[in-house]
């Protein structure tokens, strides 16, 4: 089910940024609320992970480092 905007977490502008950096001169807005909706679910998924490792470490704070584990194993089922 799709995010309102007011649920929305990342904001399009600056996703619509991001894919014009990319090299893309136009982006429509549903493409830019698209990519921002998949972002947000590949954060949540790698924050899902990375909290896994910190509770499996006997840890209450994520690092950077904890992050950083969680996008290599994510990296690696692709």
């Amino acid at each position: 089910m799709p995010r309102s905007r007011k649920d929305r977490i990342l904001p399009v502008a600056p996703v619509d940024r991001l894919i014009r950096k990319a090299g893309a001169d136009r982006v429509s807005d549903k493409g830019a609320e698209r990519l921002a909706q998949i972002l947000e679910e590949v954060g949540e998924f790698l924050a899902n992970i990375a909290y896994e490792l910190t509770e499996h470490s006997g840890r209450k704070t994520i690092t950077d480092k904890d992050i950083d584990l969680a996008y290599k194993q994510w990296k690696r089922t692709l």
